[in-house]
């Protein structure tokens, strides 16, 4: 197996027309989609940066966990042409997997120079089921960009290896940095490279590793980046922190799961866990990497390259989610073999031979086989209380699903069901310090304060949650009890500088005890942090009204009703406070109480007759 110089097929537009019919109807659900309450909020719908297009926190921060600015600036072009219609961020996944599909029978066809097996590849990266939960998930969009990044810096290596131009190496550079610009998934390209100088020349010359040492360095910065990220989101889980001998097994485990969902994709799920029997799991991991280290020296001996180069591209593509650095609660996921199942189907269409004569009938049924699982797996992701179900379907014990779920019952005001879900989480894992705050937040909103402060203790007994620390103290606050909850505020601000709630809560507090000159630093830190909610300016311009400040008090009402157009309570100030400056305030005051301030009519009855 040869990298011969591109050739461009005959047939490129059937394909092509192929594919955009398989797209059609496979994928064509995704458009009565909407978005999941699983990390599209975080990255969309409640993401005040995308919103307002901030290019500096767009470009600077960390966001669930990751550093991808170009797709916070993809999320954010997205907004100025959406909003919240979630049909236009399903249509725009459904058009870069399209691109990744094309990009993709380009490489498989320069690399195995054959139609056959690179559209039989193709394929099944474009419409194999486990490719759906990246596709269907909007905050997937990480890993599609990546995808096509690296797709295109692939391409361009390969015009630099057959012309040997400088401005093509450039390229391949650059690509290769929006790529870890989207997602750091790929910063194990230069192995990637290095293999395919291997596959071409049959050895690793001292020119080859040369040209990769910005490519490694770049990988270097970027994987610092990503821990840094990851703690800092706390997704860094010492809760899977095993043993280096355990992680060996349990890498050779996950594998033998990715495969087997590959060959068989009938039971997916959005999570996989840990499996149950530790000891059983960790010899059969041991035993496949046995079996795999014996498999690859036979094809080495044999000099079988094609089979050698997809299992490489397999294994190398998911080198870094086999859970060596632990994060997160899973040991596997559909999203990691997006780009890896390359690797997989070269391996299938290896040994199982397709001729030209029979690709046609192949490729038809492989079409109607892997749409029609896939066109069902979309049943999953139309909403977040259907993938949450199919999850608890799966994995009846998974308490990240049920504490999703009651989650999501919470939002619906169902409010039995959702304590239903959050008891089940905290049964099946008392020591998630994520579902105790959820229920505390339940039974905030329930007026059940004991409860809500005995969770929300719990909580930070756990984890030394920040959000713990203000939910109590919000309660403390309304409780009167006010050295209570301005201890919980600082402490939750120790953790979570500049917080806006914690602020909120301190301003409250000193304004209710009269120290309004603390009450106004902690408004105005307040505002700095998130000058986006109508409440916070509401206090602070009632705060001015007390300190007889009326022209800011009437700035702060004006943004608060800009903010939140029927908000009574802050045309009833509006009212008060034209009254003191000698301006009309019937209209305020009657816009007061059509919304249903009751406290509007004696006022609008004195001034307004």
């Amino acid at each position: 197996m040869k990298l011969t110089q591109p050739n461009t097929p005959k047939k490129n537009s059937l394909y092509i027309l192929g594919l955009i019919l398989a797209f059609c109807l496979v994928y064509y659900k995704l458009i009565y989609a909407g978005f999941v309450s699983w990390d599209d909020a975080e990255y969309i719908t409640d993401n005040k940066d995308v919103r307002n297009v901030n290019w500096n926190s767009l470009l600077t921060h960390f966001y669930v966990g990751n550093y991808h600015p170009l797709t916070m600036l993809n999320y954010a072009l997205d907004w100025k042409l959406f909003e919240q219609n979630p049909i236009g961020y399903h249509l725009e996944n459904i058009l870069w997997h399209f691109l990744n599909s094309i990009l993709v029978f380009y490489v498989a066809y320069h690399f195995l120079k054959e139609k056959s097996t690179a559209l039989l590849v193709t394929i099944v990266f474009a419409i194999h089921p486990i490719q759906v939960e990246t596709i269907a998930w909007v905050a997937e969009r990480k890993n599609l960009l990546s995808t096509f990044f690296i797709l295109v810096s692939l391409l361009f290596y390969v015009k630099y290896s057959f012309k040997n131009k400088f401005i093509f190496y450039l390229a391949t550079l650059l690509f290769f940095c929006f790529s870890l610009l989207c997602k750091p998934s790929f910063i194990i390209f230069p192995l990637l490279l290095i293999l395919m100088n291997w596959e071409s020349n049959k050895q690793i010359t001292k020119r080859h590793l040369l040209q990769k040492i910005p490519f490694v360095v770049i990988s270097i910065l970027f994987s610092f980046i990503t821990i840094k990220a990851q703690q800092e989101g706390g997704f860094i889980n010492s809760n899977h922190a095993f043993g280096i001998f355990e992680r060996i097994g349990y890498a050779g485990y996950a594998i033998t799961q990715y495969i087997y969902h590959f060959i068989n994709p009938t039971n997916l799920s959005v999570i996989y866990p840990y499996p149950q029997n530790k000891t059983i799991s960790l010899v059969f991991g041991y035993f496949f990497i046995a079996i795999l280290g014996v498999i690859i020296y036979k094809l080495i001996k044999t000099k079988n390259k094609n089979l050698l180069f997809g299992i490489a591209i397999f294994i190398i593509n998911l080198i870094l989610v086999l859970q060596f650095v632990p994060f997160g609660e899973v040991l596997t996921a559909d999203r990691y073999m997006y780009f890896a199942i390359i690797g997989l189907s070269i391996v299938l269409f290896t040994l199982i031979k397709i001729t030209n004569k029979h690709i046609v009938i192949t490729s038809t049924l492989l079409v109607i086989a892997l749409g029609s699982l896939s066109f069902l797996r979309l049943n999953v992701w139309k909403n977040s209380i259907a993938l949450y179900e199919d999850i608890l379907l799966k994995n009846p014990r998974s308490y990240i699903a049920l504490n999703s779920l009651g989650a999501d019952y919470m939002k619906r005001k169902e409010y039995a069901l959702s304590e239903k879900y959050y008891n089940k989480s905290i049964f099946e894992n008392s020591n998630s310090h994520k579902s105790f705050y959820n229920r505390a937040l339940l039974y905030s909103m329930t007026n059940e304060t004991k409860k809500a402060i005995a969770d929300y203790t719990k909580s930070i007994e756990l984890a030394n949650y920040y959000k713990a620390y203000i939910g109590r103290a919000n309660i403390y606050y309304l409780l009167k009890d006010f050295p209570k909850a301005i201890n919980d505020a600082e402490k939750a601000l120790v953790i979570n500088p500049n917080n806006a709630k914690a602020n909120f809560v301190l301003a409250n507090c000193y304004d209710d005890l009269n120290q309004l000159d603390k009450a106004l630093y902690y408004y105005n830190q307040t505002i700095i942090s998130n000058n986006e909610d109508a409440s916070f300016y509401l206090r602070r311009g009632i705060l001015f009204g007390k300190q007889q400040q009326f022209d800011l008090c009437l700035n702060d009402l004006e943004t608060c009703t800009t903010l939140q157009a029927n908000y009574a309570e802050a045309y009833y100030w509006k009212g008060v406070v034209k009254v003191n400056l000698k301006q009309n305030p019937c209209f305020d005051l009657k816009k007061a109480l059509d919304l249903g301030f009751l406290e509007a009519e004696k006022p609008l009855y004195k001034y307004c007759q």
